[in-house]
């Protein structure tokens, strides 16, 4: 087991070739382009979307891997989650293996063993560069590809990046450095989130309720900034007015329209701002 701990940036196809034209710029140790085939596994009563986890095969050049992604911790786009992987030899869920490997805490492991059933699939090329940025490696990846289920498909179009070595501080200096445009943002969805919410009008709506439910007066101010961030990511998936008024509450943003909204939180300052303060929230805050 280890910890992964990465950072989000969903981006607009057009400003790739912005951060490419970066990465000359830096130190890079070695760089690969794969083709990752994805397909993630549940139960009928989706018991591990349920507990926040993700249970996926990736088929990378014919080999075959097997993941389980809990819960963790997620803050803005900083993801830092356990993370469990088991070669197999073919494409089929071995999750009695997995549990028994690392000696997991599991509830009725049969059951969910015998009653796996994928749910959707995340196919995308991955372009990665491993930076060597202060006293840290970095691994940056350029997804994109499609998420796809029963119900519909969206595309794949973002950036992660993975510490693999070094300082988390290290991390939020390189992303100072990086080049900001507008259509680049943080994002806290994972690729499993969208996998289980594309096209599914009740799951989305159920998310939603969760956001214009919460009272504010109740809330710290990382978590203000954390229901931000998530309000954003919804807005970018809906139009949806309750969000815009929550979106106003929490932000005192002046714009009228869900359009102005939509500008913002896509634009280049934004996502500096945000940035910044992620770093100060979770600098202070995290044993990382």
């Amino acid at each position: 087991m280890e910890n992964e701990i990465e950072l989000k940036i969903m981006l607009k196809p057009e400003n790739i070739s912005t951060i490419e034209t970066w990465f000359q710029s830096l130190n890079v140790i070695s760089q690969s382009i794969d083709i990752l085939g994805n397909t993630y596994y549940d139960s009928n009563d989706f018991y591990f979307e349920k507990n926040q986890m993700g249970l996926r095969i990736r088929n990378k050049n014919n080999t075959y891997e097997f993941t389980l992604k809990m819960k963790g911790e997620i803050v803005g786009g900083l993801h830092v989650r356990p993370e469990y992987n088991l070669p197999l030899t073919n494409n089929k869920p071995d999750l009695k293996s997995l549990v028994s490997y690392f000696n997991l805490d599991i509830p009725e492991t049969e059951n969910l063993h015998n009653n796996l059933v994928p749910i959707f699939s995340t196919d995308f090329t991955r372009k990665t560069y491993l930076i060597s940025f202060q006293n840290s490696e970095i691994e940056i990846a350029i997804d994109q590809g499609i998420i796809k289920n029963k119900d519909d498909e969206s595309p794949i179009c973002e950036i992660e990046f993975e510490l693999k070595e070094g300082s988390i501080a290290d991390l939020f200096n390189l992303l100072t450095i990086m080049p900001k445009v507008d259509g680049m943002w943080l994002s806290s969805l994972s690729k499993a989130q969208r996998g289980y919410w594309v096209g599914n009008a009740e799951k989305i709506a159920k998310e939603l309720d969760k956001l214009t439910a919460c009272k504010l007066e109740d809330l710290s101010d990382l978590q203000k900034y954390q229901i931000t961030q998530t309000i954003a990511d919804f807005i970018r998936l809906t139009d949806n007015n309750i969000l815009t008024e929550k979106y106003y509450s929490v932000t005192n943003y002046q714009h009228s329209d869900i359009k102005n909204i939509k500008n913002e939180i896509d634009s280049a300052d934004y996502l500096s701002h945000q940035i910044t303060l992620l770093q100060k929230f979770y600098l202070t805050t995290s044993k990382y």
